[in-house]
């Protein structure tokens, strides 16, 4: 076996293993079957030497040299929608298809041509070096990303210029008289080798980016609730402490309100658990409208959330329990005109140094104050000296 052959051998093989991981991420990861579009773009890629290895043991070129290119070029466009894809955007189905049509075309019209000829050569490489730099300008489309990303845009640019080099690289080593005699050349070797190289590092990044992707979301859904779509006690313990962090720097005050839905397991049991899920996501929208864009929101558990946010001078720490509870009084359910939500709020205000738990603990103890005098209400806790016992009013101290 020479070593273009091996080469072949080797850039299938990889190609497979690479359509073969993004496979198994896209069917074990639901929230990722985008990647199936990846798997099926190193699929087809994969044919492009086994073609080439066709071209030269099977006796019949022709077909395989046609395989050969389709299949390769085919693989970029379909690498550039699976882009699209995997960071989200549009594809341009229309302008795919026509570029794939023309690469074809080109390659129809200099069938039979003079191979290491450079302008045949120019002929042939250039629409893989145009299909490579739509899938650089996809993931340009993107930006700002991170590093990685930055990365897999260059080794796709890389790419492209490789491909506009092979022409000379041809004309200078020459190719082979005929395409049975490509694999013994010297440039089927440097060809093939640098190219395996190229995508194969593509393949790589991709694969790392994807691994990002899939860690970023797998944070997300452990820090999360899924029912209100607001941080649950994990991700808000550590978004909690980011903002403890600024504020201090800031010389900011902080705000901590913990909110509870009045007589929510009554309401549950009169309307329903649907109801009740129902209420939930809709009052935990009516918390991230109400909220400043720094604020930090939960759901601790059941019917209680916590709202944490930075205040300035003038702000009395009310604003945000007394907005929620004005947009409460809009609240309506098709089928329960007649549901009626309130809410009790407990806020502690304090220096951010003064710690999350202390300021949990001071707004629990509001917040049961909240409760003692009535529900549906805004009561508010904080220390008036220093050695004295906390007060809790239901007015702005």
């Amino acid at each position: 076996m020479n070593s273009a052959i091996f080469a072949l051998v080797v850039n299938t093989t990889v190609a497979l293993l690479f359509a073969a991981s993004f496979a198994v991420m896209a069917a074990t990861t639901p929230s990722f079957r985008r990647l199936y579009w990846l798997a099926l773009a190193y699929g087809i890629g994969a044919l492009t030497p086994a073609s080439e290895l066709l071209v030269r043991l099977s006796g019949y070129p022709a077909p395989f040299v046609f395989t050969s290119y389709v299949s390769f070029v085919t693989a970029f466009y379909v690498t550039a929608a699976a882009l699209c894809r995997l960071y989200r955007l549009p594809v341009p189905w229309l302008l795919f298809g026509v570029l794939l049509v023309i690469s074809i075309a080109v390659r129809a019209t200099i069938w039979g041509g003079t191979r290491d000829d450079l302008a045949y050569e120019l002929a042939y490489q250039t629409p893989f070096a145009v299909a490579v730099g739509i899938c650089a300008w996809t993931i340009r489309r993107a930006f700002p990303r991170g590093r990685l990303d930055f990365v897999l845009c260059g080794l796709f640019v890389v790419s492209a210029l490789h491909f506009m080099v092979k022409p000379f690289l041809a004309a200078h080593f020459g190719s082979g008289p005929r395409a049975t005699d490509y694999v013994a050349s010297m440039y089927a070797l440097i060809s093939q080798s640098a190219t395996g190289i190229l995508l194969t590092s593509i393949g790589l990044a991709l694969l790392m980016i994807c691994v990002r992707k899939m860690l970023a979301d797998a944070n997300r859904i452990a820090e999360y609730d899924a029912l209100s779509a607001l941080l649950n006690r994990r991700g808000f313990s550590k978004s909690a402490s980011v903002l403890l962090t600024r504020a201090q720097k800031d010389g900011s005050k902080v705000a901590l309100s913990i909110i509870d839905l009045d007589h929510f397991k009554r309401l549950n049991d009169t309307y329903g658990h649907q109801t009740g899920d129902w209420l939930i996501a809709a009052v935990a929208e009516i918390f991230r409208i109400c909220a400043g864009p720094d604020a930090v929101l939960a759901r601790l558990g059941g019917e209680e959330f916590v709202h944490l946010e930075a205040i300035g001078a003038g702000r009395t720490g009310r604003e945000f329990g007394e907005a929620v509870r004005q947009h409460l009084v809009h609240l309506a359910h098709d089928d329960h005109p007649e549901l009626r939500v309130t809410v009790s709020v407990g806020v502690a205000i304090d220096d951010p140094d003064t710690g999350l738990s202390d300021l949990l603990s001071r707004a629990d103890r509001a917040l049961y104050a909240a409760k003692g005098a009535g529900r549906d209400r805004v009561t508010l806790e904080r220390p008036v000296l220093v050695g004295s016992s906390p007060r809790v009013s239901g007015e702005p101290a």
